[in-house]
This record gives structure tokens, C-alpha cells and sequence, in this order.
């Protein structure tokens, strides 16, 4: 891929003033503002709502089962380096 500056002659200032301008209306971005903040709103109460739920054994599974493997790869990494040594 070829990829140039600007030629000889161009102003980037010209360049920019030719590009039109494509603003929404004020009511129309109040209005994707307000749906937006509604869809946040929601959003986070669902996620109060799942995390007041109590999963049991869910919680505690992942972050046993992941210290689980961290404490093995420790041990044999510690092995390991142990049987260098010797």
C-alpha cells in the first residue's frame, strides 16, 4: 500500500472546510441521551439484582478450582528448580 503526505499545494485547512458538517438536532441526541442512560439504569440493576441473587456453590467453585491449578504449577515449578539445583 502506497500511503503519501499531502501533495504540493493542498492546504489541510481547505481540505477540512470543503468536508459538510453532520450534526444532530439538539432533541434528537437529548433524546438518544435519555435511552442510553435508561439502558445503563437497567443494565446495572440487573447486575444488583444477579449479584444479590446467592449462586451457592457457584461462588466459591471458580476461585477454588483457580487457586487449585495456581498451587500445582507453583509446586512443580518449585520441583523443578529444586532438581536443578541437586
Amino acid at each position: 500500500m502506497n500511503m503519501t503526505t499531502l501533495e504540493l499545494g493542498e492546504d489541510v485547512d481547505e481540505g477540512l472546510a470543503a468536508l459538510r458538517v453532520h450534526d444532530a438536532a439538539p432533541e434528537r441526541a437529548a433524546r438518544i441521551r435519555a435511552r442510553c442512560v435508561a439502558a445503563l439504569a437497567a443494565g446495572r440493576l440487573r447486575s444488583e439484582a444477579r449479584r444479590s441473587r446467592n449462586l451457592g456453590w457457584r461462588d466459591w467453585l471458580e476461585p477454588a478450582f483457580a487457586f487449585g491449578l495456581s498451587a500445582l504449577f507453583l509446586a512443580e515449578a518449585v520441583a523443578r528448580s529444586i532438581a536443578v539445583y541437586r
